[in-house]
């Protein structure tokens, strides 16, 4: 894919669906990141456990690229919340670095956090603060599915 096939009136949306497990649903974000206007959207049903995400990869490499060509041209990294990210606060935290060290921007089109949060002052911290409760989230989340479990044993 080109970089002028990603960009639209200065903003290049590029979209990342993610689910944990091959029986889990994307359509849902796969329809809000398409009707926000990201193109191309890369999609994959992986765990956050692995630390390999490919399509997770490929979509921060083509965001790097197009910033690298087109250094006036705003780049959005867009997922339809936050834990589709990431796993761990640390790791939510270091991804929305990484994505402002090379100036693209992180976009949520749901949650607490939706739109564009500020990376800097403030938003960091609050950025942080919503990061930590995604992982606290999913750990109780992990936590009664396994009592789900171990109760149907």
């Amino acid at each position: 894919m080109s970089v002028v096939e990603v960009v639209t009136e200065g903003i290049a949306r590029i979209g990342y669906a993610r689910c944990s497990t091959a029986t889990q649903e994307l359509q849902s974000q796969l329809d809000a990141l398409s009707d926000a206007g990201c193109d191309p959207i890369f999609e994959e049903k992986i765990s956050t456990r692995i630390k390999v995400r490919p399509e997770f990869t490929r979509e921060l490499d083509l965001a790097a690229m197009v910033k690298q060509t087109t250094p006036q041209v705003r780049v959005h990294f867009v997922v339809h919340e936050l834990k589709r990210l990431g796993r761990g606060t640390l790791e939510l935290v270091n991804t929305a670095e990484q994505l402002r060290q090379q100036d693209i921007y992180l976009e949520l089109l749901s949650g607490p956090l939706q739109g564009v949060p500020d990376p800097s002052g403030h938003g960091a911290a609050l950025f942080a603060f919503f990061a930590g409760m995604a992982e606290s989230e999913r750990d109780y989340i992990r936590d009664k599915t396994l009592e789900a479990q171990a109760s149907a044993r």
